[in-house]
């Protein structure tokens, strides 16, 4: 299997890691630590037992991809001044070639279907604790799931079974579902009212943000906003998902959320996936939700002050 890994950061470079262990051929493009990277590979410390992961081989972009892949896994932040289709276009002259994305937050993947409407698209949710200490270094904490589905909602094909079965093959958890609409707004339960009032609140830790009091009460109503535009776009999330997810972040030891680690890096934050995206829904379905037009106005204007330096 020939793999092409877009984003090779910490969550892209540990599921292309274990693809690689699986068998398959996995070339990266990479950003920073090009040098390294070449010379060394990746160095990840895992809960599951340490590795190495060695790129077949280290590209600047994927235009100098010399091959036809039968994978391109992109593992990008999604962020507006990112043109993925005029990224991916060279690499995707055939039909053959499927994509994967995993990425946050809703509608991501409109673009790409729109401008690549012959080929097998897919959307993955990733559940993994991982962060980057150094580009070529990581530090897996534990979890690693996937589940992916087509964007087009039409059911996986065997080429999606044969990819899930070489991560399941070296303990990743990973499975290809009929709707992976579900899975996303289930996502966002989380990531929507926990990653931006981290960076809110001034840098607080999943701790303070379950903490019993008002930023709890915040974050509660929040995700209940995320349950109702869900609803209006025809994907219902079962009530009990919400003390669930609740009761799941209290179990966490003290964490930074990777958007406040964006944040505090002066890097950009993924706002309109997360955020905005699902506020626009929202508006377009008559769905009233005063928390998250408040929270995106708020991180919308701290993130243009962060980028300004």
């Amino acid at each position: 299997m020939k793999v092409l890994l877009i984003g090779a950061g910490a969550v892209g470079a540990y599921f292309g890691g274990r693809l690689a262990q699986a068998g398959a051929e996995v070339s990266v493009v990479v950003r920073s630590g090009f040098d390294r990277i070449v010379q060394e590979g990746y160095r990840i410390d895992s809960v599951d037992g340490d590795f190495r992961f060695r790129p077949f081989r280290v590209f600047h972009s994927a235009a100098e991809y010399p091959e036809t892949p039968d994978w391109v896994i992109v593992a990008t932040k999604v962020l507006p001044e990112v043109d993925l289709p005029g990224m991916l276009r060279p690499v995707l002259a055939s039909k053959d070639t499927a994509v994967l994305l995993i990425q946050n937050g809703i509608g991501i993947e409109d673009p790409l279907c729109a401008a690549f409407p012959d080929h097998e698209i897919y959307s993955a949710v990733a559940y993994i604790g991982v962060t980057r200490i150094e580009p070529w270094h990581l530090n897996h904490q534990g979890v690693h799931r996937l589940v992916f589905g087509r964007c087009d909602g039409q059911p996986p094909s065997p080429k999606a079974a044969v990819l899930a079965q070489a991560w399941n093959s070296v303990g990743v958890e990973a499975r290809a579902v009929a709707d992976i609409r579900y899975f996303r707004w289930k996502k966002l339960l989380w990531n929507t009212p926990f990653n931006p009032v981290s960076v809110i609140g001034g840098g607080l830790n999943t701790r303070e943000l379950t903490d019993g009091g008002e930023i709890e009460v915040l974050c509660a109503d929040v995700m209940a906003e995320v349950a109702a535009v869900a609803a209006a776009e025809g994907v219902a999330l079962e009530p009990e998902l919400l003390e669930e997810t609740m009761a799941y972040t209290r179990s966490f030891p003290p964490y930074q959320t990777s958007m406040q680690v964006d944040f505090e890096a002066g890097r950009p934050m993924e706002v309109e996936p997360i955020v905005g995206n699902v506020l626009r829904r929202a508006r377009a379905r008559g769905v009233d939700t005063p928390k998250l037009q408040a929270i995106y106005a708020l991180l919308g204007a701290l993130n243009r002050r962060n980028l300004r330096g």
